[in-house]
């Protein structure tokens, strides 16, 4: 893979829904965050200093990966990595662009196949007038540029809908990324991506001031009922520039290379910039981790955008002195080090992002905490109207008589309703959680597990809903487990 792809960057995260999708269905920074005193999380919209995994469960996954599934190496995915990633070494200059950055959660908007057959009456009657292709505006700075690329937040919207697909200028279609791993067409599962990707754009596509971007939707592929629909929260555009061009500058300052952390990991930076004061400074760590961002890659740069605003990241640092702590209590035993990197922006929206600093060494005492990944995901993975969904599955193979508390952490959309009816997740047979996320909406979920539900083996998870409006779908790639032992617990 050539340097420019290995240089690649940041991305995207959430909205809410205000149109009415109810739809049928053939099958279906600086504040201290406060403490988890409920059995659920969903993704936290703020910045904080101090970034606790009780609430947000920022952090999930090690190196263990779904059996029925080749480990993914994120050098490999959508053939555009990102920047912060697992062999980038230099330095970069560059701008986010984004279309409607820092936008309140309701804001979205949808493409909608234009060979749709489902019959837009009543409720869905909008879809019979909704505008197909809508060109959105945004004004780019090129003046030293070396080349861009564009980000997307989008939820994949009704399962099997295909040719998710934008264009820039009207210089041809090119597909939107899609998650690695799934065992058949990626279209099949249900998936939510945020913002971890990136899709080259040739500069010469591209013009200093207003630019046109248009997305497209096609056809249902798989459990079809007409109405190929989805999503898009959002999209930037990241301008690289040469590094003659005035920009911000730093470091990280602390730790130093080869330093060890346990249950907390201090980072501060040094930064400023001649173009005025630097704004924040963001700090972004690869690692293993559940997969927040939903392109099936476990180890990689870990963070989401939500309307071009970092999330799932180390954390971000808004006033000088540039420091952050990273709750790591949560984080998942960790195979290889850690490395980080840092981006300070000023004032102009100009970034820097610094080279890694290598061979951070997790060393805990006295406590492990091991990440179980589901090594089945079932296509079509909802439930709504009085129906079950399929089973997803993951294997245990550790001494549970060891354990000490569990958490599982999944991804979904719509998991709540606007009445009173069931709406559940299953874990053996039995109910882990009702009604436990958004509406409407994507979710990431941190359900606490009686350790007695869990069993050596194989366990089950599924879903029940008897709501008839939206059905409540788990997100690629599927639930995890996350299991505390005390210290020699984690026999594999």
């Amino acid at each position: 893979m050539n340097a420019d792809c290995l240089n690649s960057l940041i991305r995207f995260s959430g909205g809410l829904l205000v149109m009415a999708c109810a739809l049928m269905r053939a099958a279906e920074t600086n504040a201290a965050p406060s403490r988890l005193r409920v059995d659920v999380v969903q993704v936290a919209l703020g910045r904080t200093t101090v970034h606790d995994r009780d609430r947000i469960v920022a952090g999930t996954a090690n190196a263990i990966v779904p059996k029925y599934r080749t480990p993914v190496d994120s050098s490999r995915v959508n053939a555009a990595p990102d920047l912060p990633g697992s062999s980038a070494s230099s330095a970069a200059v560059f701008r986010e662009f984004t279309f409607n950055y820092g936008a309140s959660p309701a804001a979205h908007f949808a493409e909608l196949d234009p060979d749709a057959t489902f019959k837009f009456i009543g409720e869905h009657a909008w879809g019979a007038t909704m505008p197909r292709r809508v060109a959105r505006p945004i004004t780019l700075d090129l003046s030293q540029a070396v080349r861009a690329e564009l980000s997307v937040e989008y939820w994949g919207g009704h399962i099997g809908t295909s040719g998710q697909r934008f264009q820039v200028n009207s210089n041809g279609w090119v597909d939107l990324p899609q998650p690695a791993g799934t065992p058949t067409a990626p279209q099949r599962f249900y998936r939510t991506l945020l913002g971890n990707n990136a899709v080259p754009l040739p500069l010469a596509h591209l013009r200093s001031g207003t630019n046109l971007i248009q997305f497209a939707a096609g056809p249902q592929i798989a459990y079809s009922f007409g109405f190929g629909f989805y999503w898009i929260y959002d999209f930037t555009v990241r301008v690289f520039y040469d590094a003659n061009k005035p920009h911000p500058s730093g470091e990280i300052i602390s730790p130093k290379p080869g330093a060890t952390f346990g249950e907390a990991l201090e980072l501060e930076a040094r930064a400023s910039s001649p173009n005025g004061p630097i704004t924040r400074v963001e700090f972004i760590g690869e690692y293993d981790d559940f997969d927040w961002d939903g392109d099936g890659v476990w180890r990689e740069s870990q963070f989401t955008t939500h309307h071009g605003v970092l999330q799932h990241h180390l954390g971000t640092a808004t006033n000088a002195p540039w420091r952050v702590t990273f709750d790591a209590r949560w984080l998942p035993d960790q195979t290889q080090s850690i490395r980080v990197r840092a981006r300070m922006v000023d004032a102009s929206g100009l970034a820097y992002l610094t080279p890694p600093l290598e061979n951070l060494i997790q060393k805990r005492d006295h406590r492990s905490v091991r990440l179980f990944p589901s090594v089945n995901v079932a296509e079509n993975f909802s439930a709504r109207d009085g129906r079950s969904s399929p089973q997803g599955t993951f294997v245990l193979d550790a001494d549970l008589a060891r354990a000490r508390s569990a958490r599982l952490i999944l991804s979904t959309w719509s998991a709540n309703v606007d009445d009173d009816s069931v709406h559940e997740i299953r874990l053996n047979g039995l109910r882990l959680a009702n009604r436990f996320g958004q509406f409407h909406n994507y979710s990431f979920n941190a359900l606490d597990v009686p350790l007695a539900l869990l069993k050596v083996g194989t366990n089950e998870v599924n879903l029940f809903s008897t709501f008839k409006g939206h059905a409540i779908e788990v997100n690629w790639p599927g639930p995890a487990l996350l299991i505390e032992f005390v210290q020699g617990g984690t026999d594999k």
